[in-house]
């Protein structure tokens, strides 16, 4: 008797086990599908974004020069040649500052993060500070509270701006070396959350 009641608590484990195996695995694959379709709906309204605009959104690759990374200087004019067009840049990367400029607008501030974009490295930091209405901007960061938090593994933005001048200037590294900053001053015309999406 001892022996049968053995065999059904060792049965019932195992089909407790299995079953809560198969569960978590289904959910698992329910989550990992609903995370794809939230990235590819990321991936169509930045498309849609930068095709509203018109906007150049392969500067990177030029600027590159066919290679991944491009530890070189980036020259001034490079850039001149790639965002100072009729048309507006893509540009993906993080909110760094957001200043007040005036009543009705902030200066805000964008950097070129890695996180925002494996496909090509650059040794010299890029960077927009951008003129943007507070109508605009105070909606966009009351949906997104937490766009400051997760040590910036989570806050990717895509922004379509109009980039009027360039500016270079150098700030102090992590091991105190001058690293050298471009920075494209102009307008932000959109701007789209893009969390940990990678284009």
């Amino acid at each position: 008797m001892k022996r049968v009641v053995w065999i059904i608590t060792v049965i019932a484990l195992v089909g407790y086990f299995f079953n809560s195996y198969t569960v978590d695995k289904a959910e698992r694959e329910s989550e990992r599908a609903e995370s794809e379709r939230i990235k590819q709906n990321i991936k169509i309204a930045v498309s849609q974004m930068a095709s509203r605009s018109n906007a150049v959104s392969d500067w990177e690759a030029s600027l590159s020069k066919g290679e991944r990374f491009r530890f070189e200087p980036i020259l001034t004019v490079e850039l001149e040649r790639l965002w100072l067009k009729q048309r507006p840049i893509l540009f993906f990367g993080s909110i760094k500052d957001i200043a007040t400029h005036d009543q009705s607008r902030y200066i805000v501030v964008f950097k070129r993060s890695l996180y925002s974009s494996f496909d090509y490295m650059f040794g010299t930091e890029l960077q927009l500070s951008l003129l943007a209405r507070k109508d605009r901007v105070d909606p966009f960061l009351k949906k997104h509270p937490d766009l400051f938090k997760d040590y910036g593994f989570n806050n990717g933005v895509a922004v379509v701006a109009r980039i009027d001048t360039i500016r270079t200037t150098s700030v102090p590294g992590e091991e105190g070396e001058r690293v050298e900053v471009k920075i494209g001053d102009g307008e932000l015309i959109d701007i789209l959350y893009t969390g940990n999406v990678r284009f």
